[in-house]
């Protein structure tokens, strides 16, 4: 099957750069997504405490009536508010410039020539290039589809990636992977699908951490006892005929003393120490009681790939089928990688590591992960590579299985007389197996003192 591709006319030359510029000047202006939180939040989270509205109020008390060096009690109000404020503000500039270093692109075609921008200037009636891997940044209307398959878990909450073709519209937040196309943009940022969703959703919440939930109950015991407590002392006190000034720094002595202070600011500078000692091993804890948390837990669970391995991949080995020898594997696996359009990580480690002059590429079938091959006319041939088992390998397949066995990722190669039917999911005789790939992952240098150190 050939790609499909929709009619394109004015919009094939996407807009203009002075188009743009108007139409991006004309728009309100959209702030970027928030990399974490703001300043407001973190703020209010580390001021409005229990333990901080017990201390303001017998602090008020005092300095309305009393003496203020009575109140230096407010002073560890102070400190621990401030431990916890300065912690995450680190935490948040951090943050905010690591975004600043993967901000998202988009390719847009302007004056009839695709180039890259960021994703906050592109503006509707952009023309948006995709690739397998791109996100979607915009809600729009397909004006082109070469076996685009489309991921639109986040909206929906389909795992299954679908099919889109010329017409169909696409939206943010979803992602290609499979295939090729391009959409005209008709909403962006907040009048986007996704930014409606996101605008509703992004409220933070602050959870707190078993320990303050702990002592947030004890503190509010204790303000159940202190308030009959200074009741009765502030009565007893009246009936002496104290002073005002003195009967209020008695009263608030008394029930000062049993909010456990220290406790609190110990809790507080104990965290911050931690969150230190971490981040020096280059661990950024966004809140203080993260640190709490990361000590609970007992199993970590994480994926391989770009995690303990580089998103790069190397090629181990050839292994040619019988008939074939191993200078025209090489050569044909190299010919497939260069001449392919849009490369991913398996035909880069191939054409990294089997350079070759690259024929002239016709009619291409893009890789497609359920039928689990591609393929490309080159050179006057039809090569199609992809998973072993999309091949009948004959004695190729014990090989091809104990690879794969070892943690390999392995590749088939084929020729065929012309590209094959893409409604197949495994590959007739028509296609001559010619031999495997086998690649492997690249670990990270320090994969294994990470995984010993947890």
């Amino acid at each position: 099957m050939r790609p499909q591709a929709g009619a394109m006319t004015v919009a094939e030359q996407g807009l203009t750069e002075t188009e743009a510029a108007a139409r991006l000047a004309a728009a309100p202006r959209r702030a970027s997504a928030a990399s974490s939180r703001s300043l407001r939040s973190i703020v209010l989270a580390n001021t409005f405490t229990v333990f901080n509205a017990i201390l303001t109020v017998a602090g008020a008390f005092t300095l309305a009536f009393g003496d203020w060096r009575d109140a230096l009690f407010l002073g560890i109000l102070i400190a621990n508010t401030s431990i916890g404020i300065a912690q995450e503000l680190r935490a948040k500039r951090a943050l905010d410039r690591l975004a600043a270093l993967v901000a998202p692109t988009a390719v847009v075609v302007r004056d009839g020539s695709a180039r890259t921008i960021g994703v906050e200037d592109v503006v509707p009636g952009d023309l948006v290039r995709l690739e397998a891997g791109d996100g979607i940044v915009g809600d729009g209307r397909l004006v082109e589809a070469t076996e685009l398959l489309v991921d639109e878990s986040v909206l929906t909450g389909e795992s299954e990636p679908v099919g889109r073709g010329a017409g169909d519209p696409v939206r943010s937040g979803s992602f290609a992977v499979d295939g090729s196309g391009a959409f005209v943009v008709e909403a962006v940022g907040a009048d986007s699908y996704a930014g409606r969703l996101s605008g509703e959703a992004r409220t933070f919440r602050h959870p707190r951490s078993p320990l303050e939930l702990a002592l947030n109950r004890l503190l509010i015991v204790l303000v159940a006892v202190m308030v009959p407590l200074a009741l009765a002392l502030g009565t007893a006190l009246a009936l002496r005929s104290r002073p005002l000034h003195e009967a209020v720094a008695t009263a608030v002595a008394g029930v000062v003393s049993l909010v456990p202070e220290g406790l609190l600011l110990l809790s507080g500078l104990t965290m911050a120490v931690a969150a230190l000692r971490m981040a020096r091993r280059g661990v950024l804890a966004q809140q203080l009681n993260a640190v709490e948390s990361l000590a609970s837990v007992d199993v970590v669970c994480t994926d391989k790939t770009g995690t303990l391995t580089e998103r790069t991949l190397r090629l181990l080995d050839v292994v040619p089928a019988p008939g074939c020898d191993e200078a025209e594997l090489r050569e044909a696996l190299g010919g497939y990688a260069g001449s392919w359009p849009a490369r991913d990580e398996t035909l880069d480690a191939l054409a990294s590591a089997l350079p070759a002059a690259p024929p002239a590429p016709g009619a291409v079938v893009p890789f497609s992960s359920d039928r689990r091959w591609g393929a490309i006319e080159a050179g006057g041939r039809a090569l199609v590579l992809g998973a072993p088992e999309a091949f009948s390998l004959g004695s190729l397949s014990e090989q091809a299985r104990d690879a794969t066995a070892r943690g390999r990722r392995v590749l088939a190669l084929g020729r065929a007389s012309a590209l094959p039917e893409t409604r197949s999911d495994r590959l007739g005789d028509g296609v001559a197996v010619l031999g495997l790939a086998v690649l492997a992952e690249r670990l990270r240098p320090n994969a294994a003192a990470t995984i010993a150190f947890l």
